[in-house]
């Protein structure tokens, strides 16, 4: 059984489907004695935790990776000492640049990597009403999932595999910051919607949505979490020309 020494989750959610995972994955330990922290992945942020203690991430997929918040937290996580850490990730369909990737960068700063699992969740870009209700069914599978998975993280009936050359490659890939340009670049704002609330502002990871004259956008530090588009209140940003269905899963404060 895996030793009951205090557990820091340390997550990153976009929309709120990562918070889902994050929070019944902290519930479950608690629950089965465990003192669990659960802790927001914040931009240039270090952790900061005892010498004895196990370690959480989450975190979703995007580019077939993580967000670069997530791959900047990893990179400035303090030695790892043999705590023991585990990871989890959402998915709409696949990864492939981030399990092998993120064992690797763990174990080279000396931590020891117990378990891994990745969760389809449901799109938080909808463009069709339709979709509404199988995109819904999949997030409470995976809450599900979550809870047997924690229950088998503390059984210790988990692995953590490294998958070959492959996901080097698409980790290599995501890296790119001219990759997450070009893709931020596709939202823009209805400014004839927008009425200036600041919320965007307020809850933007990297500090790059500004409110000016009218929304402006610094696509350079962005990095497509699409949390101005879930949660403006208004509904006025566009991604690629298309306005977006929002799927709030939960309310903004969790996840900030």
């Amino acid at each position: 059984m895996l030793e009951k020494l205090p557990i820091y989750i340390y997550f990153f959610s976009g929309t709120g489907n990562t918070f889902l995972i994050a929070s019944k994955i902290h519930e479950t330990f608690e629950k089965n004695g465990y003192e669990s922290y659960l802790k927001t992945i914040r931009n240039k942020e270090k952790a900061f935790f005892p010498e004895k203690c196990h370690i959480g991430l989450v975190f979703p997929v995007a580019m077939q990776s993580s967000f670069p918040i997530v791959w900047d937290f990893i990179h400035n996580l303090p030695e790892g000492l043999g705590r023991k850490v585990f990871m989890a990730d959402s998915m709409q369909i696949f990864s492939g640049g981030i399990v092998g990737p993120m064992k690797e960068s763990l174990i080279s700063k000396g931590y020891k990597c117990i378990g891994a699992k990745e969760f389809k969740m449901s799109n938080s870009m909808l463009t069709s009403q339709k979709k509404f209700p199988s995109e819904i069914s999949k997030n409470d599978k995976a809450v599900k999932e979550a809870e047997f998975y924690t229950l088998n993280l503390i059984n210790e009936k988990t692995k953590w595999i490294k998958i070959p050359v492959f996901s080097d490659l698409m980790k290599s890939f995501s890296s790119d910051r001219k990759i997450w340009t070009s893709f931020s670049k596709k939202i823009k704002v209805d400014n004839d919607l927008c009425i200036k609330c600041g919320l965007c502002e307020k809850i933007c990871p990297t500090s790059s949505v500004k409110i000016k004259n009218v929304v402006e956008i610094d696509y350079s530090f962005c990095i497509s979490c699409m949390r101005c588009l879930n949660y403006c209140p208004k509904n006025a940003f566009i991604f690629g020309n298309k306005k977006i269905i929002q799927n709030k899963t939960v309310k903004i404060n969790s996840i900030l």
